[in-house]
């Protein structure tokens, strides 16, 4: 059995267009509809087996609620896939800012958890950039802004191809 993963960035945030710099910023009207979008299009196909996880972050629970509301799959928190970057508390939790290489090691550990399932995963760019390149059994590359191939709303349906290491 292999480890299938249908990664979706959160829809555009109030921190993406530049009118917050909170770290758990809310979504824009545009992001709520590019949300009900993403679950329009996943509602099109068989998700049966697929479990539902979403970071803790406001924008992407937000995003997984337009998902949820139109498919009707469930999704549960994960600390794991959550955002990267500045210090933060989210619903109490305190989150440190990480080097790149704790990221990668936290992402493994993901992997290595939610090995032989079929996932539907709402996160951020910079985690979603890096588990593509897990999956792919690649060496991850986080010289640089590496996330920016990652659009709010853009899914990757990935088989995992390696072990995460």
């Amino acid at each position: 059995m292999s480890t299938e993963l249908l990664l979706i960035r959160h829809g555009q945030s109030e921190g993406n267009i530049g009118v917050s710099k909170h770290p758990d910023c809310k979504l824009t009207p545009h992001g709520i509809e590019q949300a009900r979008h993403a679950g329009l299009r996943l509602a099109r196909h068989d998700l049966s087996g697929f479990t539902g996880l979403v970071s803790p972050y406001s924008r992407t629970g937000d995003t997984a609620a337009q998902i949820s509301a139109v498919t009707g799959i469930f999704f549960a928190r994960e600390e794991l896939i959550r955002e990267w970057g500045d210090v933060a508390t989210i619903n109490g939790a305190q989150y440190p800012r990480e080097t790149a290489d704790e990221l990668i090691a936290r992402l493994r550990q993901f992997l290595r958890h939610y090995a032989n399932r079929r996932l539907i995963v709402v996160s951020h760019a910079a985690p979603i950039a890096a588990l593509t390149q897990l999956a792919w059994g690649e060496t991850p590359v986080t010289e640089g802004p590496f996330w920016t191939g990652v659009g709010n709303c853009s899914m990757r349906w990935l088989r995992v191809t390696a072990e995460p290491a």
